[in-house]
């Protein structure tokens, strides 16, 4: 699917979509995703080379409190995997999905 929502930076290290949903880099361990009232913290790293982030969707399990108990299933990881790379690439960068 090829969306073409509209991004853009409304502060250091976030990135936010037209389309509800934000991504905050918080370090280099942590990626912060937010999806309308819903968060979840995803484990990253700093890569060297051209790909400067990786993430690791494995620790994508469910949405932070007060939403904890959501499960997060397949699809629903993929999306968000998706709508990262798709924030990561309006900044000129890639990530690597690990």
């Amino acid at each position: 699917m090829n969306r073409t929502g509209v991004f853009f930076t409304p502060r250091v290290n976030v990135i936010e979509s037209d389309e509800g949903f934000s991504v905050e880099v918080l370090g280099h361990a942590c990626v912060l995703y937010v999806e309308g009232p819903r968060s979840v913290h995803i484990d990253s790293e700093y890569l060297m080379g051209p790909r400067g982030l990786a993430i690791y969707p494995s620790s994508i399990k469910s949405w932070d409190p007060p939403h904890s108990t959501d499960a997060i299933d397949k699809a629903t990881r993929d999306r968000i995997v998706e709508n990262i790379r798709r924030a990561f690439r309006f900044s000129g960068f890639e990530i690597a999905v690990d």
